[in-house]
């Protein structure tokens, strides 16, 4: 039976240094045009907008002092300010099929999402709203720099011909075995159920006892195409055929081992199939290379008063 297909972190309670949550108390730290910024602002903003990224909370904040977090809010601030000068919206749709991508390319459930966001104490209705501003800040920087990227049939065609092994149509029959991050022991459990595995236990019983998202199905996720699934799952599939498992893999949402069962290859998909989809991936990468100097502008143009 196939079951529902799970698609870009566990997340600390963010704390500044030196203090617990106990003793944070709230203030103004910075103006921005016309809008107040709290402190508790910026601490909900970094660990919402954090998650949205699919980052380790700890990682992020061990060495970033709360200047830098600001900086971040300001200038998500300076977008969101600038989107609504250009009237830019984004539909509860688009942010539903950003939250369909990352269950499956996370092979996770809606279940285990919303409660992982509920133990790392992130409310749905947050997570959905940082996800909207990273939605905001793409079509804020498609918007600004529109005119100044030329992306002709010539660069388009080039860059397909030097890229075509990412145009070729793979799927994959895969069982998987996932142990959710939130169990304290989740690394001895998933290492205990790889074990049995060398131990010649099947794949499906294994997962009977051990996966936290399967719901008793042996792991079965049944078709799942290649580009669906994050870069950490993907390059352990590669390394399979048919009929193997992978060791132990770990991404921010806990420990997944994966077999393969079939893997589907077929031809390379013909440049007018996907030249959308190669301006759209030439796109965000010259609209990275922008971001810095649109900032700048955005923020020469801004009045901002930091009170830190």
């Amino acid at each position: 039976m196939k079951r529902f297909l799970l698609i870009g972190c566990s997340i600390l309670p963010l704390l500044l240094p030196g203090f617990s949550r106990a003793e944070v108390t709230d203030r103004i730290v910075a103006i921005v045009n016309d809008e107040v910024v709290t402190l508790r602002e910026v601490e909900r903003f970094v660990a919402v907008e954090k998650k949205s990224r699919f980052s380790s909370m700890n990682e992020y904040t061990r060495n970033m002092q709360l200047r830098e977090k600001l900086d971040s809010f300001i200038e998500g601030l300076l977008i969101s300010q600038q989107a609504k000068k250009l009237k830019l919206e984004i539909s509860d749709k688009e942010v539903q099929d950003t939250i369909e991508s990352i269950k499956k390319q996370n092979l996770i459930t809606e279940e285990e999402l919303k409660r992982q966001l509920k133990n790392d104490h992130i409310d749905y209705k947050e997570f959905c709203e940082g996800l909207k501003k990273g939605l905001v800040r793409q079509k804020v920087l498609a918007k600004a720099i529109m005119q100044e990227v030329n992306l002709d049939e010539k660069s388009l065609k080039a860059y397909y011909d030097a890229h075509t092994a990412e145009y070729v149509q793979e799927e994959y029959r895969l069982q998987h075995i996932f142990v959710s991050s939130q169990r304290r022991d989740a690394a001895e459990r998933a290492a205990e159920a790889h074990r049995l595995l060398e131990q010649e236990k099947s794949f499906g019983e294994v997962a009977k006892e051990f996966d936290d998202a399967s719901g008793g199905e042996e792991g079965d996720v049944g078709l799942t195409k290649k580009e669906e699934l994050i870069p950490e799952l993907r390059e352990a599939v590669k390394l399979l055929i048919p009929g193997t498992y992978s060791n132990v893999i770990h991404t921010p949402f806990g420990y997944h081992i994966l077999k393969l069962i079939e893997a589907k290859k077929g031809e390379i998909v013909p440049f007018e199939s996907v030249k959308d989809n190669v301006r759209a991936r030439l796109f965000q990468t010259e609209s990275e290379k922008r971001y810095k100097t649109y900032i700048a502008k955005l923020r020469a143009a801004s009045y901002i008063e930091v009170k830190i």
